[in-house]
C-alpha cells in the first residue's frame, strides 16, 4: 500500500509489482520444499495460510530524500507467509501442500496484487457482453501511439477467465493477465481445465523471471502489427540470440576462459607483477596455451551463430580475433592472408594509441627475429597493411616475370618456405600480449596445405620455447574454433587427420570436438515463446508443429516461420494484442523440399530485377561496388546496386562497407540453382566478359581471377568462346597466375597455368608460340615449388620438342637438372 501511495506511474507500480510477484513465488518454492521434509514439521505453512492477508512483504525506500519515486527505488528485501498456527501436525502426509493449490492461491494474491488491492471477483465471463469482429495483421494497421482506434479487448472467450477480463481493462499488460488467469485455473475441482492451467509453481517463477529481465517484451503489449512483427525479429540477418545452445556455448566460454587466464594481458601492466615477475592468478604452467573446438554439424544448424557469440564476447575482452570464411569460390590461402592483413589492418588505424604501439612493437620484434629481409619482403606482398607498418621494408617483387627468378633448389622449397613464413606470423601474432581467437569457418573448403600450416605452428608453439625467448611476454594463448559440415567431409581427409594429429600432439593443446544437432521441441518452444512473447505452455501445440515440419534444424525454423507470415497463417491479433494461429492450416503445409524449398519460394517471390541480380551474385560469391561498375555494363538489369540493396532488406544479402555477400551460402546454393542448367555457361560467359572489359584488368590480381574463374567454371567450353576469346583467356589465365604465384598460393597459380594451356590452339606452338611457352614453363615452376612434380617431366620433354631455339631451352634444361638433382638422379 505505500509503495502504490508513492509510485504515481502504472509502468512504475507494475515494475516494482512483478519485483514483489517473483519474491513471493520464490519464497513459495521454498515453502513447499520445506513442507516436504520430515523434519521440519513444526514449521509446516498450510494451503490456508497462503492467503493475501498472511503475506508479509518488506519493501525498501532507496531514495533517502524521498522527492521523486519511480521503480527503482524500492526494493523487496524480504517476503514470508505469517503460518495461522504454530502448532506440530500430526497427520504431516496429508498435509504436504499440492503446487497446484499452491498456484491458484498465489493467482489470488496476484490479482490482488496487480489490481492494485482489488478483491477477485468470480465474473461470469459470459455476462460481460459480445466481441466485435477480430483484426489481424493481413488487414489492420494501427498506428502503435494511436490508442484511440483500437478496439475494445476481447472479452468473452471463457479461456481468457474472468479475471484476465478485468485486469486487461484497468490496462495491465497481457502477460501479466494471462499469468494470473492461468494460476486461476488450477483450482481444484474446477470443472473445465485446459492444457494452459498454470500447476508447476517453477512454470510461474520462469514467466515472471522473463517480465522482470525482459520488460520490454514482456511488460510492453504492441497495438501495431507492423511493431510486432519487427519485435520478433525474424526477419532480421540475425538476432544475436541463441535457443537450445547453452551446452556448446558454456564449452567454448570455458576455453576461452582458460586461454585468457594464461596470457598476461598488456592491460596488467607491470605494477601487477608479483616479485618472479610473474602475473599472480595467471597459470605459469607452458609458455603457450591452444585451446581448439571444432564444430559439426548440418548446414543450417547455427554453428556461425554460436561461434559469433563467442567471438562477441571476445571482442568486448581486448581479445586479437582472426576470422576466416571459407568459400568455395575463393582459394583457402587468400582467405588466411586476408585475415591476417584485415589485423594488421587495426595497427593502422590505431597505431598511435599507446596499447596498440607496444603490441606492435612485440609483434614486430618477433617477426624480425624470425624471418630474413627476402621472407619480409615477400609477407610485405602478402599483407598490403603489414608493408605500411614495416616502412623500411621493400615491397616490391619483380620475379614473378621470370620464372627462374622465384626458383630454389630443392623440391617443394616455396610451399615449405611460405609455410614458415606463416608459423612466424602465427607466432608474432600470439606475442602480442593479448588470447588470440583464430575462427575457421566452412572448413570443408578449405585445404590441406593451409589447415596444416595452422597445425604446424600449434604442434611446434606447444612444446617448444618459442615464446620462452621474449622476457616481455613469456606466454601465448591461442583458441582456434572450427566449423564444418560433417556430411561434406571424408573420414579420411585432410581436415580430420589434422585434427587427429592436433589430438595426438605434445605440449599443452586440448582439442574438443562438438556436434551440433538439431533442436529439441521444448527448445523450440522456448525461442518461439520469446520472438512472440507468450508464455511456452501457451505455444506448445504450434511449437510441436514446427518441430515435425523442420526436425528442429534452426535456419529451416525461421525460415518456416516466416513462411507462415507470409501465408497470413500465422497473424496478430489487434484486439487480442497477441499472436494467433491455426493449427490445422498451419499442419497442412507440404513442405517436402525442406529449406531448399523454401529458400526457393522465397526467392521466387522477389522482383525479377532481384532475381537476376541475385543470380548473376550466386556465380561470383562476394560482389564489390567496383565489380558492379563492369557487371552493369553487361546489362544483366537496369540497376544492380539497387537490385542488391533490395536484397539486403529482404534479408538474403548482407552488406560490409562496399562489399555485397549472401548472407547465407545455403542462399547463395538455392539461387545458383535457380539458373537452368543449360544457361549457366553463358550466364558465366557473360559475367566474365564483362569484367574483362576493364582495360588494365591484368594488372588488378582480384578482379583478373574473378574474370577468368568464370571461364574456367565452364568445363567443356567448346562452342562457348570463340579463338579469339580462347586466346584473350588464355593470357588472363597467365596473368591470374602469376598474381597467385606473387601472393605464394602455388596450387592455385598451378590450376590458372594449366587452365591457360586448356584454352590455347589446337597448333599453340605453330599459332601462339610466345604464349605457350610461358604457360608451359610457369607450370613447371609451380609444380616444382610445391613439390608436385608428378607432370613436370612431361612438360619439359613437350618445351625440349618445341623450342625454337637453344635459348628458348635454357629454362627447361636448368629446371630438369634441378629435378634430377632433388631425385638424387645426378
Amino acid at each position: 500500500q505505500r509503495a502504490r501511495s508513492l509510485l504515481t506511474s502504472k509502468e512504475d507500480y507494475i515494475e516494482c509489482a512483478i519485483t514483489v510477484a517473483l519474491e513471493l513465488t520464490n519464497h513459495l518454492c521454498l515453502v513447499v520444499g520445506i513442507n516436504s521434509c520430515a523434519n521440519f514439521k513444526s514449521l509446516l505453512v498450510q494451503i490456508e495460510d497462503i492467503v493475501p492477508e498472511n503475506v508479509m512483504i518488506a519493501i525498501s525506500n532507496n531514495n533517502s530524500h524521498g522527492i521523486s519515486c519511480d521503480a527503482t527505488n524500492f526494493t523487496a528485501t524480504e517476503v514470508n507467509i505469517k503460518p495461522t498456527s504454530s502448532k506440530p501436525i500430526d497427520n504431516f502426509e496429508t498435509q504436504q501442500l499440492s503446487q497446484r493449490n499452491v498456484c491458484f492461491a498465489l493467482g489470488k494474491i496476484l490479482f490482488e496484487v496487480f489490481s492494485q488491492g482489488e478483491p477477485l471477483l468470480m465474473i461470469d465471463p459470459g455476462s460481460i457482453g459480445e466481441n466485435e469482429d477480430d483484426n489481424s495483421f493481413s488487414d489492420l494497421l494501427v498506428d502503435e501511439n494511436d490508442a484511440s482506434s483500437l478496439p475494445a479487448p476481447k472479452r468473452t472467450s471463457p479461456s481468457s477467465g474472468a479475471s484476465s477480463t478485468f485486469l486487461q481493462e484497468r490496462g495491465l499488460p497481457l502477460s501479466i493477465c494471462q499469468l494470473v488467469s492461468d494460476l486461476l485455473e488450477a483450482e481444484e475441482g474446477n470443472s473445465y481445465i485446459s492444457d494452459t492451467a498454470l500447476v508447476s509453481l517453477g512454470d510461474a517463477q520462469f514467466d515472471l523471471m522473463r517480465m522482470n529481465n525482459h520488460p520490454q517484451r514482456f511488460l510492453h503489449d504492441h497495438k501495431c502489427p507492423i511493431k510486432a512483427l519487427e519485435s520478433t525479429l525474424l526477419f532480421r540477418q540475425t538476432d544475436g540470440e541463441l535457443y537450445g545452445r547453452d551446452k556448446e556455448l558454456g564449452i567454448l566460454m570455458d576455453a576461452a576462459a582458460r586461454v585468457s587466464l594464461h596470457v598476461p594481458s598488456l592491460l596488467c601492466g607491470t605494477a601487477d607483477m608479483n616479485s618472479e615477475g610473474k602475473h599472480p592468478g595467471v597459470l605459469q604452467v607452458n609458455d603457450f596455451l591452444c585451446e581448439a573446438v571444432f564444430l559439426s554439424g548440418h548446414s543450417g544448424s547455427g554453428k556461425s551463430s554460436i561461434i559469433k557469440k563467442l567471438v562477441s564476447s571476445c571482442n568486448a575482452n581486448d581479445w586479437f580475433v582472426l576470422q576466416m570464411k571459407f568459400d568455395r569460390q575463393v582459394a583457402p590461402l587468400s582467405v588466411l592472408f586476408q585475415s591476417l592483413d584485415a589485423f594488421f589492418g587495426y595497427f593502422v588505424r590505431s597505431r598511435r594509441e599507446p596499447s596498440a604501439q607496444e603490441s606492435f612493437e612485440r609483434i614486430s620484434r618477433s617477426i624480425l627475429t624470425s624471418i630474413d629481409n627476402e621472407c619480409l619482403s615477400q609477407l610485405c606482398e602478402l599483407l598490403p597493411n603489414l608493408r605500411k607498418l614495416f616502412l623500411l621494408a621493400n615491397p616490391q617483387n619483380d620475379s614473378v616475370g621470370d620464372p627462374l627468378a622465384i626458383f630454389t633448389n630443392s623440391v617443394g622449397s616455396g610451399s615449405n618456405r611460405l609455410n614458415y613464413i606463416g608459423c612466424s606470423l602465427f607466432k608474432a601474432v600470439c606475442s602480442g600480449g593479448y588470447p588470440v581467437a583464430i575462427v575457421l569457418d566452412d572448413l570443408q573448403w578449405s585445404d590441406a596445405f593451409t589447415m596444416g600450416m595452422l597445425v604446424d605452428f600449434i604442434q611446434n608453439a606447444g612444446y617448444s620455447s618459442a615464446f620462452s625467448a621474449d622476457e616481455d611476454c613469456p606466454h601465448g594463448g591461442l583458441l582456434l574454433l572450427g566449423t564444418f559440415r560433417d556430411n561434406e567431409v571424408d573420414d579420411d581427409g585432410f581436415l580430420m587427420q589434422q585434427m587427429k594429429s592436433m589430438e595426438h600432439s605434445n605440449g599443452n593443446i586440448n582439442v574438443k570436438r562438438l556436434f551440433v544437432g538439431e533442436l529439441s521441441e521444448p527448445e523450440i518452444c522456448k525461442m518461439i515463446s520469446f520472438k512472440f512473447c507468450l508464455p511456452m505452455r501457451h505455444i506448445r501445440e504450434l511449437a510441436q508443429l514446427v518441430h515435425h515440419k523442420t526436425r528442429g534444424n534452426p535456419m529451416y525454423i525461421v525460415e518456416f516461420l516466416r513462411s507462415i507470415i507470409q501465408r497470413n497463417l500465422l497473424s496478430f491479433s489487434v484486439k487480442s494484442r497477441r499472436w494467433t494461429w491455426d493449427d490445422t492450416s498451419i499442419d497442412m503445409q507440404m513442405m517436402p523440399g525442406g529449406v531448399v524449398e523454401l529458400l526457393t519460394r522465397k526467392l521466387m517471390k522477389l522482383p525479377r530485377d532481384v532475381i537476376e541480380t541475385l543470380k548473376v551474385a550466386s556465380c561470383i560469391g562476394q560482389v564489390n561496388v567496383s565489380t558492379i561498375q563492369l557487371l552493369d555494363l553487361g546489362q544483366f538489369v537496369p540497376d544492380m546496386t539497387e537490385a542488391l540493396e533490395s536484397a539486403v532488406k529482404e534479408g538474403i544479402v548482407e552488406k560490409a562497407g562496399p562489399i555485397f555477400a549472401f548472407s547465407h551460402d545455403m542462399l547463395q546454393e538455392s539461387t545458383y540453382n535457380l539458373i537452368p542448367m543449360d544457361e549457366k555457361k553463358s550466364l558465366h560467359k557473360r559475367i566474365g566478359k564483362s569484367l574483362v572489359q576493364d582495360p588494365g584488368i591484368a594488372h588488378n590480381a582480384e578482379l583478373c581471377a574473378l574474370a577468368v574463374d568464370q571461364i574456367n567454371r565452364c568445363k567443356d567450353l567448346d562452342g562457348i568462346l570463340d579463338p579469339i576469346e580462347r586466346a584473350l583467356f588464355a593470357r588472363l589465365n597467365l596473368a591470374a597466375g602469376k598474381h597467385s604465384v606473387a601472393a605464394s598460393s602455388y596450387e592455385q597459380a598451378r590450376g590458372y597455368f594449366e587452365a591457360g594451356i586448356s584454352l590455347l590452339h589446337a597448333n599453340p606452338w605453330n599459332k601462339q608460340y610466345s604464349l605457350c611457352l610461358e604457360l608451359y614453363e610457369m607450370a613447371v615452376v609451380v609444380s616444382f615449388m610445391d613439390g608436385k612434380v608428378e607432370t613436370v617431366s612431361s612438360r619439359l620433354d613437350v618445351i625440349l620438342s618445341n623450342a625454337k631455339s637453344f635459348d628458348d631451352t635454357l629454362n627447361a634444361r636448368t629446371l630438369r637438372a634441378k629435378l634430377l638433382a632433388s631425385q638424387s638422379q645426378i
